[in-house]
């Protein structure tokens, strides 16, 4: 018998290839089995095999999916529409004549005043009113509000609730007037319409407030101030801050506001605090002692450091010829609100660098003692009480000292512009004394605390101030060697 040929050579590929497909058989015939049925029929029967644990189940096939999406889409689309036709809806109802005059009617109930809103523009970025005016009726101590160019930012809880809420209202300017109460005082009561809008604070840029009767000078003036109003939870009131500007009482000078503090409770204005400081530097605060109501008396407590004494008097006034840097702990300004706002001011003051001039007698001192510094006394220090209201001027307990040099004492009254009072004029004795026993003139007293005194008698105006004090010279011997 020939010999087999050499046995076949297979490929790696052909190898893998017989492998596999006897795995394939084998799990296949481990997997069937040959089953006897009860009637004798044979069936093979296929085990079920396990899923391995990594593999993942199939996904079913979503069925509705897209039916859904379109639900959400359309849902968002009438939202938006829903919405923008509410916004639309609302914007209208800010923007209408009704709903403008509806905010003027309650604000003018609950003011008591004419009210007038004009040009009311409402969006959800800005809104403006072009001027809010306010008219009380005659008889009441408020007279006229006036604001212009007011803004705001809503919130956007405004166009759900129809009512305009934000955290600030700002006005460029405003403008009020009061005056003397006429008639039987009303109640002023506080703006609070709330059902139609409320913020946070309140806020002015340029505030100007006049307190008098409309043929006179103001008795208060508040001009070019920032102003800023919110509630105060401490009394249920308004609480006022002041910053910046002008303030003038009758003719005073203008001071200018640093800060100040007000707060509206029960009925009235109460004063916590406003400081002031004159050009020259001097500084002045007021306290409120009694309210500022329709009707009594309103005080307030003032304190002075180194104030100029010129512009306490008034620069127009007897400010032109008595000058210094005075203090005060004790002054005092009262306003009687039924009683053509005349405000009526009590200062006792001292101060130094003091100068005198202008005073008929000084340039007659001067000239009969020959030393020409005793026309215009200058360095000395000031003490006295001043008294002033809108017509007239008092400084009573005058006493102007420059030590071994001159003293002055007594009271000085400006009427109308019209000088008149008592002065007692001292000498340095060693000036006027003749011997040890008779002085040079007549007119002067026997040597007192140093100094010979005599008797002035003021006239004139404050334009051509006069005093008797050449009058009395007259009857005196004027000796030819001068001391």
């Amino acid at each position: 018998m020939a010999k087999d040929s050499e046995p076949r050579s297979y490929s790696v590929e052909e190898m893998m290839e017989k492998l596999k497909k006897g795995k394939q058989t084998q799990s296949a015939t481990r997997d069937k089995e040959l089953v006897t049925r009860a009637d004798g029929s044979q069936v093979t029967r296929v085990r079920k095999r396990k899923r391995r644990t990594q593999q993942s189940k199939r996904k079913a096939k979503p069925v509705h999916g897209k039916k859904y999406g379109l639900y959400v889409v359309i849902a968002l689309i009438l939202l938006v529409v829903v919405g923008g036709i509410s916004i639309v809806t609302m914007l209208a109802r800010f923007n209408s004549r009704g709903f403008r005059e509806d905010i003027a009617a309650s604000v003018s109930s609950a003011s008591g005043a004419a009210v007038r809103i004009n040009d009311l523009s409402v969006n959800p970025i800005k809104t403006r009113v072009q001027s809010v005016e306010m008219t009380w009726p005659r008889g009441g101590m408020t007279r006229a509000l006036t604001l212009t160019d007011l803004e705001t930012r809503l919130n956007l809880s405004s166009f759900f609730r129809s009512r305009l809420e934000g955290a600030e209202m700002y006005a460029r300017t405003a403008t009020m007037r009061l005056g003397p109460v006429s008639g039987s005082p009303s109640v002023i009561r506080t703006v609070e319409p709330e059902d139609f809008f409320r913020f946070g604070h309140y806020r002015c840029n340029q505030f100007d407030l006049e307190y008098g009767m409309d043929s006179r000078e103001a008795a208060l003036q508040i001009r070019d101030s920032e102003l800023v109003l919110r509630d105060s939870s401490r009394n249920g009131g308004m609480q006022f801050q002041l910053s910046g500007g002008f303030l003038r009482f009758g003719n005073w000078c203008e001071l200018k506001v640093q800060n100040g503090l007000g707060e509206w409770h029960d009925g009235g204005f109460h004063l916590v605090s406003l400081r002031t400081q004159s050009e020259e530097g001097g500084k002045a605060v007021f306290k409120g002692v009694q309210p500022i109501a329709e009707e009594g008396v309103s005080s307030f407590d003032v304190d002075l450091t180194e104030f100029p004494l010129e512009q306490l008097l008034g620069e127009k006034s007897l400010g032109r010829m008595l000058s210094a840097r005075v203090d005060s702990s004790s002054g005092a300004i009262s306003v009687n609100s039924g009683r053509e706002m005349n405000a009526q001011v009590e200062v006792a003051f001292t101060g130094k660098d003091s100068s005198i001039e202008g005073f008929r007698f000084l340039g007659g001192l001067a000239s009969i003692l020959r030393k020409e510094h005793y026309s215009r006394p200058e360095g000395g220090t000031i003490s006295g009480v001043l008294r002033r209201n809108l017509n007239q001027l008092t400084i009573e307990n005058l006493r102007y000292e420059i030590r071994s040099h001159m003293v002055l004492t007594g009271t000085i009254v400006v009427e109308d512009e019209e000088m008149s009072g008592e002065l007692r004029l001292g000498v340095p004795e060693v000036l006027m004394m003749k011997t040890l026993n008779q002085p040079r003139y007549s007119s002067f007293s026997q040597p007192a605390q140093g100094y010979c005194w005599t008797d002035l008698q003021l006239s004139g105006s404050l334009d051509q101030p006069n005093d008797d004090f050449l009058k009395r010279l007259q009857a005196s011997p004027i000796e030819s060697d001068a001391p």
